[in-house]
């Protein structure tokens, strides 16, 4: 048994699984489900249940970013898992849909860690990487390809280099307007002690231009009356 899953690239913008993007998935779920069961089929509470693990809102899921390889082994480890239960609980429908809800919470933390491994290996300075991979956006169900650090993937680095630059930047300018302000304050302040030192020079006493004395008067009496 193999599920036709491709990449599924959640946005953090949908709560949504992108599962929209394949309608013909569903069908192989229900007819996988039909083999496993036997006849005359599952019960609906089992195909409604398994539907919602990829229908339904789960933060779990927000975001993915899958290869196909991982999406299909984990899809395939789950529906052995599906398969050892309707086995062992087939009578038992309260007991296979509580086991089936424990299959899926372990499906979705194992798709998470290799979302994470995924990032991890692609958003990397050594991403050894050699052909690029095909992804499908969730967001408009348009197909691209996935390269060592693409932008898509890695927003997280390239908000996080963008942050950088933006506080060195706001680090650059604010040091800048201090400078500049420092200057100005100084430019001031030698302004004001030379105000300062130009009004003491001119209030001294040492500064105020002497007054003009009246000449003395040549006394001639000693010429004019020798006698």
């Amino acid at each position: 048994m193999r599920l036709v899953l491709l990449i599924c690239l959640l946005t953090g913008t949908t709560g949504k699984s992108c599962l929209r993007c394949w309608p013909e998935l569903f069908p192989l779920i229900d007819y996988d489900l039909q083999v496993l069961w036997g006849s005359p089929g599952p019960p609906t509470e089992l195909s409604q249940s398994i539907h919602s693990f990829f229908m339904e809102n789960n933060t779990l899921l927000l975001p993915w970013h899958l290869a196909q390889d991982n999406l299909d082994e984990e899809t395939a480890t789950f529906f052995t898992h599906v398969d050892n239960a309707i086995k062992k609980l087939k009578d038992d429908k309260p007991a296979l849909l509580e086991e089936i809800r424990i299959q899926k919470i372990s499906l979705a933390k194992r798709l998470k860690e290799r979302s994470e491994d995924l990032m991890q290996k692609v958003c990397n300075e050594s991403c050894d990487i050699l052909s690029k991979m095909e992804v499908t956006s969730c967001t408009d169900c348009q197909t691209f390809y996935l390269s060592c650090n693409d932008p898509t993937l890695c927003t997280a680095r390239v908000m996080r280099s963008y942050k950088w630059v933006v506080i060195l930047v706001t680090v650059l300018m604010l040091l800048a307007v201090a400078g500049i302000g420092g200057y100005f304050f100084w430019l001031q302040k030698k302004a004001a002690e030379a105000d300062e030192g130009r009004e003491s020079y001119l209030s001294s006493p040492e500064s105020e231009p002497e007054s003009e004395q009246s000449p003395k008067p040549i006394l001639f009496e000693s010429y004019l009356w020798p006698w």
